[in-house]
């Protein structure tokens, strides 16, 4: 019988977690007979299985933007006292942001309704995703609105900035690689057959590097469409393969294991989870409702499987230090500092200072990757150099001894 994971809200508080049942109908009337609201109910993959593990949202440059404006503005006007209605429909008049613009006009629209503001953003997850809607909630329950904003706002600048560090520092490899390949290409199709013409009229025996010059040339020549197209088609089936779960666990277990890039990768995604973590902490939200948002909140699907099963651990009754540690996501330090935090009542406060710890270790990662990839990049232009003027000149220096018959 499928699982069914579930939001819903009783007298005190919202609570979450899983229930099986034949469909989404039947997990609902489960909650009912429980003295629950349903809030949202969403099928869960079981374990081996090619269904979802979580529903993760990656927003794109243009919409990080806008929903960094949207919380800032709405932070300041809610503080300013200006009713959600008005502020909603002054924030949207001013945001550039297409899809933003409509989902707040229709927010507004369900707020006229009679809905909640928590609610009515929830249902644009496609704009909103999941964290905001969450926070939001609390927020309104708390009567602490313009907290949630102002936290989400300084969420998704610090999220914002540390991925802008990585781009920044995998540009100008990229860059690099790319225009060596494209020279590449440039010599093998047009420079290396003009020498090969030249070669063959005056029957130079040629050697073995410049033969091989040759040949990767008429090969490139001959084949070029059919190398293009091959190198689409395993584009388009390496997207179609990450679009399983399988494949998708092991590409994002895998990532963190990369060369150079996958440490980088791996303490970025722990800062973002100890300030996520942090942030549902301080806004009044339960342990097992932060795991379930910090796992939405990330974008791999190994390390959000990792924090489902600490999830489930800690509603089975287990501390957080005990899940996290049975998890073995984190290093020992972090489980000190989550155990303090558990004995001394400041989980919250010690995750901001391991989110902070591993935004300095990942600065410092990126500055030691540049330091070890730009004389990595020089090498590799150099022997790619190296190997072109050696099998054009080669020959060259040659033909004049052909020329004059002493050979």
């Amino acid at each position: 019988m499928p699982r069914f994971r579930y939001a819903a809200r009783n007298r005190q508080q919202i609570v979450t977690g899983s229930v099986q049942a034949a469909d989404c109908l039947a997990a609902a009337t489960q909650l009912l007979a429980r003295r629950l609201e349903p809030l949202t109910i969403e099928p869960q993959g079981e374990e081996g299985g090619e269904g979802p593990l979580v529903r993760l949202r990656l927003w794109s440059p243009a919409e990080e933007e806008a929903l960094i404006l949207f919380a800032r503005q709405m932070s300041a006007l809610v503080h300013a006292g200006v009713p959600l209605v008005r502020a909603l429909q002054g924030v949207g008049e001013h945001l550039h942001h297409p899809a933003m613009k409509k989902s707040l006009r229709e927010v507004v629209a369900e707020l006229q309704s009679g809905r909640d503001l928590a609610s009515a953003l929830a249902s644009h997850p496609q704009v909103f995703g999941r964290l905001f809607p969450r926070l939001v909630r609390m927020g309104e329950q708390t009567g602490r609105l313009e907290d949630s904003f102002a936290q989400m706002h300084r969420y998704l600048e610090m999220d914002r900035e540390i991925r802008r560090r990585i781009r920044t520092a995998l540009r100008y490899p990229a860059l690099v690689l790319l225009t060596a390949c494209i020279a590449l290409f440039v010599v093998n199709y047009f420079v290396v057959p003009s020498f090969a013409g030249l070669f063959a009229r005056f029957g130079a025996e040629l050697p073995l590097l410049t033969r091989l010059l040759v040949a990767t040339s008429r090969f490139t020549q001959a084949y070029w469409p059919v190398f293009l197209l091959a190198l689409a088609g395993m584009a388009y089936g390496w997207t179609l393969l990450l679009q399983t779960r399988r494949a998708a666990l092991w590409w994002d277990r895998y990532k963190l294991r990369l060369p150079l890039v996958g440490s980088i990768i791996h303490r970025a995604l722990l800062a973002r989870l100890a300030r996520t973590f942090a942030m549902g902490a301080h806004s009044g939200l339960t342990v097992s409702q932060t795991l379930s948002m910090v796992a939405e909140s990330l974008d791999n699907r190994f390390m959000a499987q990792k924090l489902e099963r600490m999830n489930d651990g800690v509603e089975r009754g287990e501390t957080l230090t005990q899940a996290a540690y049975h998890s073995g996501l984190f290093p020992a330090m972090v489980l000190q500092m989550v155990s303090v935090g558990e004995q001394t009542g400041r989980v919250g406060e010690m995750l901001v200072e391991v989110a902070q710890f591993y935004d300095r270790e990942v600065e410092y990662e990126i500055q030691t990757m540049s330091a070890l990839v730009e004389p990595l990049l020089i090498f590799v232009v150099a022997l790619f150099v190296l190997v072109l003027a050696l099998g054009i000149f080669l020959p060259m220096w040659n033909l004049g001894a052909v020329a004059l018959g002493k050979r």
